[in-house]
């Protein structure tokens, strides 16, 4: 069962779902989408003849549904995730896909059952300490095939000292603004300020990939240097 730590961040988000999707363009200015196409294209690429996949975290389904689009056809998706609003949103967002109740370090699949795991901007979500992270982590490695592929899709915390001072008064002064707009759900969104500012660098989270018995991993950052896409084999 779900402790109180994650039902407290599912919470966070079905007090903000209604408001999720525009909250994230407004706070990457748009890139959101850009880089989800990147990531599904990265997936895409790894499995040209199509695969069975896992998206967990799904939120609203924006990930998932940039992976049905880079697939076109072929591609069996589930989506997983802990917050019955945010599995709502995404069920309208998504006919025909299998959506999933579930915690991350509790998978309903047995062993092996996928060739693609994702998730994508929530593995931030899964951070309230490095233990719970690396649980997760692991989980997602038990339901992959055997040299089946992890895709990660993260904010990161940037080498350059001026891309990170930039980053931070970026997220701070837009996160305030939301503030002003929806004050009722402050919490949620100082939640997912401190989530995004204190995520880790790229080598920190691919030395934590290896920690969970990823092999093959490798890490890069994307445009503008604030996001990153991490894949790793079972």
């Amino acid at each position: 069962m779900p402790s109180r730590p994650e039902l407290a961040v599912a919470g966070f988000y079905d007090g903000i779902y209604h408001f999720y999707e525009a909250a994230n363009s407004f706070l990457t200015l748009g890139l959101d989408r850009y880089w989800r196409r990147r990531a599904a294209g990265k997936a895409r690429e790894a499995f040209p003849g199509g695969c069975r996949a896992l998206d967990v975290c799904c939120g609203t389904g924006d990930f998932a549904l940039a992976l049905k689009k880079a697939f076109g056809g072929g591609l069996e998706l589930t989506g997983a995730d802990l917050s019955e609003a945010m599995l709502s949103s995404a069920a309208r967002k998504l006919p025909g896909v299998k959506l999933v109740k579930a915690e991350a370090k509790e998978l309903p699949f047995p062993d092996g059952a996928f060739d693609l795991v994702t998730i994508a901007f929530a593995t931030r979500n899964l951070n309230i300490d490095r233990d719970r992270l690396l649980a997760a982590l692991r989980e997602f490695r038990r339901v992959l095939k055997p040299g089946g592929l992890f895709l990660n899709l993260e904010t990161t915390r940037p080498e350059n000292p001026a891309v990170r001072f930039l980053m931070r008064v970026h997220v701070k002064t837009l996160i305030a603004l939301l503030n002003l707009i929806s004050p009722k759900s402050k919490t949620s969104y100082l939640f997912l300020r401190d989530t995004i500012l204190g995520f880790y660098t790229v080598g920190e989270f691919s030395g934590l990939l290896r920690e969970a018995g990823f092999s093959s991993v490798s890490g890069s950052a994307l445009f503008p240097g604030a996001v990153a896409v991490h894949s790793g084999r079972a």
